[in-house]
């Protein structure tokens, strides 16, 4: 059953609170320059860029809420959509804050979305953002996906294949994925402890409360630079860009 189109205000969050502990560097792979723009800032552009969004929020830790700031300031300058604030212990803590700090700043009614990103996927599309945005408007929850290529075993043990579930029924998970904010608030506070500690994802919340969530294509090259290996394919598909036009 679609749901019908209502206005909405739209916001966008970025989550830029990780540690990278497996790029092997003392500073997190969001703040490392990536053709000649920190990581981060890749994203923040390509959200700006989309007028309808009201307001991005950057989460940041502590530790490096100053760097995050300094970074904005240089790569977007002044501009009045754009806020940061500081993160939490790990990605749940900081998307918590992020959305606390946007419904503390305005009235949030039932039809207002929030777009939350990975602030370690710079090549994220005006397309896909276009598309979760547009997709808001049938739905409570949608997440940006693409097939899986390869074939996926399952092993309880480790050691002993115990399932091989069918190829075409799996999807790799992207972002930016796209929430009733009201209803994704609900669906946090309805968790019990147990519930909480199975969070790898925001749409995790919705799937464990029963909200059916949308699928929107995504693209391979929207990947996440977790390792240095990410990051040299990143460097490589700048420079390609850049030689090419």
């Amino acid at each position: 059953m679609s749901i019908k189109k209502s206005e909405k205000n739209i916001y966008a969050v970025i989550l830029a609170g990780g540690s990278g502990t497996r790029m092997n560097s003392p500073t997190p792979k969001q703040f490392l320059m990536l053709g000649g723009l920190p990581v981060f800032i890749h994203s923040v552009k390509k959200l700006l860029s989309d007028k309808r969004i009201k307001e991005l929020w950057i989460g940041a830790n502590g530790d490096w809420f100053e760097l995050a700031k300094s970074q904005l300031a240089e790569f977007v300058g002044d501009n009045g959509r754009v806020r940061l604030c500081e993160g939490g212990a790990d990605r749940e803590a900081t998307m918590l804050n992020t959305l606390n700090a946007i419904r503390s700043n305005n009235v949030i009614g039932d039809g207002d979305i929030v777009l939350i990103h990975d602030a370690v996927r710079p090549f994220v599309t005006a397309r896909i953002i276009n598309d979760v945005i547009n997709e808001m408007d049938y739905c409570d929850a949608c997440n940006t996906v693409v097939p899986v290529n390869d074939t996926i075993v399952k092993s309880s043990d480790g050691r002993i294949i115990d399932g091989m579930p069918p190829r075409k029924e799996l999807f790799a998970g992207q972002s930016p994925q796209g929430f009733k904010i009201n209803k994704l608030f609900g669906a946090f506070e309805a968790l019990n402890d147990e519930e909480r500690k199975l969070l790898t994802e925001t749409t995790k919340v919705c799937f464990l409360n029963g909200i059916d969530i949308h699928i929107v294509k995504g693209e391979f090259f929207n990947f996440k630079i977790t390792t240095p290996y990410d990051l040299r394919v990143a460097e490589s598909i700048i420079s390609f860009a850049e030689e090419n036009g």
